[in-house]
């Protein structure tokens, strides 16, 4: 089977790791409600560029630690399916991407880099797909059988699509059967 899987808040702790550095950057409050972050990054385009220069040059995205389970998970999974990694990370961040999955451990078959909401164009022919974004797994859903969405502060309004099921953590991920079985692990 050919899995896709996003990388921020899927496989990397990277809005809990990058926070305090974000908000610093942004001039706001220690704590900064997530779905505040979020609207920062969709719609101050300006802000959002020096934050990512700087997140570059100072290789931040290398300091997220990996979320528990992940690197498990895909060692488990790499020799039975293909793994499609798909991040809405700037291209510029591809070699510190690289460098962070192998020092972490991950296996993947691919790696691509789309920007935000068109990641099912690289995800063609997955018949699942694991992401935080409730906007983007939406547009995945009609792409993908199945669209495991990691439940997250920025993403709890309800969906209409019937595809799109809520897991917390990677133990949900792991025993999730698309029959609605559970696994017998």
């Amino acid at each position: 089977m050919k899995i896709g899987l996003d990388i921020d808040n899927v496989l990397a702790h990277t809005f809990r790791d990058l926070a305090g550095y974000f908000n610093k950057h942004m001039g706001l409050p220690g704590e900064t409600d997530p779905n505040e972050v979020v609207r920062i990054m969709r719609e101050d385009k300006l802000k959002m560029v020096s934050y990512w220069f700087t997140t570059w040059r100072k290789r931040l995205l290398t300091q997220a630690a990996p979320v528990e389970g992940a690197v498990e998970t895909l060692l488990e999974w790499q020799p039975l399916h293909q793994l499609v990694l798909i991040t809405s990370r700037l291209p510029l961040f591809n070699r510190q991407t690289k460098e962070w999955l192998n020092k972490h451990g991950f296996p993947y078959h691919e790696l691509h880099h789309a920007r935000e909401l068109t990641k099912f164009k690289k995800a063609r022919g997955c018949e699942l797909f694991v992401e935080d974004n409730l906007a983007e797994a939406e547009i995945l859903a009609d792409h993908c059988r199945t669209v495991l969405l990691v439940d997250q502060p920025w993403n709890r309004r309800p969906t209409a699509k019937k595809n799109i099921v809520r897991v917390k953590d990677w133990a949900e991920i792991r025993a999730y059967r698309p029959d609605g079985s559970a696994s017998k692990r």
